[in-house]
C-alpha cells in the first residue's frame, strides 16, 4: 500500500516542471539568447506545468487522502511562487522593451 504514495508522489515530481525545464533547456541553447517570446512562451509553459501539478493533486486524492494530502503540499508551495516568477518575467521583459505578462 505505501508503494501507492510514493508511486503519486513521484509522478508528481516528475510531470511538474516538465513543459518549464524542457521549453527553457531549447531557449537557452538556440544562439539567440532569451527573447521576448522566449519569456513570454516560457511563462506559458510554467502556467501550464502549475495547472498540470493540480490536477495531478486531484488525481491524488481519488488514489488516497494521504497521496493527495502530499500532493496539495506541492500543488500550495508552489503556488507561493507564482507571483514571484510573474514579477521575475516581467523584469525581464521590462528590459527588453516589452509589454509584461498578464
Amino acid at each position: 500500500m505505501n508503494y501507492r504514495y510514493l508511486i503519486a508522489i513521484a509522478a508528481a515530481a516528475a510531470l511538474s516542471g516538465c513543459q518549464t525545464s524542457t521549453y527553457m533547456s531549447s531557449a537557452a541553447t538556440d544562439g539567440d539568447g532569451v527573447t521576448c517570446s522566449e519569456i513570454y512562451q516560457a511563462f506559458d509553459a510554467y502556467d501550464s506545468d502549475r495547472q498540470s501539478a493540480s490536477a495531478l493533486a486531484d488525481l491524488s486524492r481519488l488514489i488516497s487522502p494521504t497521496a493527495g494530502s502530499y500532493a496539495d503540499m506541492g500543488v500550495n508551495q508552489a503556488s507561493k511562487y507564482y507571483e514571484q516568477i510573474k514579477a521575475s518575467a516581467n523584469l525581464a521583459l521590462a528590459v527588453r522593451g516589452c509589454e509584461p505578462v498578464n
